[in-house]
C-alpha cells in the first residue's frame, strides 16, 4: 500500500473565534518530556502548526519555542 493511501489522522481545533478547523496530523515526537504535534490544515496546506500538550489541551506554539522545535525537526530530517 503507497504511503498516500493510508489514512490519514485528524484532529479539529477551534481557533479564538470558535471556528472549527481540521488539520491532518504529520507527526507526533517529545522533546525534553512534552509531546509536540506537527499539523497542517487539510482545507488551507500552507496553514502549519505545531502544537504541544498543555493541561489536557493542544495548544500552538509560537516564537523562540517554534525556532527551537523547527530548528530541531529540520536537523532531525537531514
Amino acid at each position: 500500500m503507497a504511503e498516500e493511501d493510508l489514512p490519514v489522522e485528524t484532529v479539529v481545533l477551534i481557533d479564538e473565534e470558535g471556528n472549527e478547523l481540521l488539520f491532518a496530523l504529520h507527526d507526533a515526537f517529545d522533546v525534553e518530556d512534552v509531546t509536540y504535534y506537527l499539523v497542517e490544515g487539510v482545507d488551507d496546506p500552507e496553514l502549519v502548526l505545531v502544537l504541544r500538550e498543555q493541561d489536557g489541551k493542544l495548544v500552538s506554539i509560537d516564537g523562540e519555542e517554534f525556532d527551537r522545535i523547527m530548528g530541531l525537526l529540520e536537523n532531525d530530517i537531514d
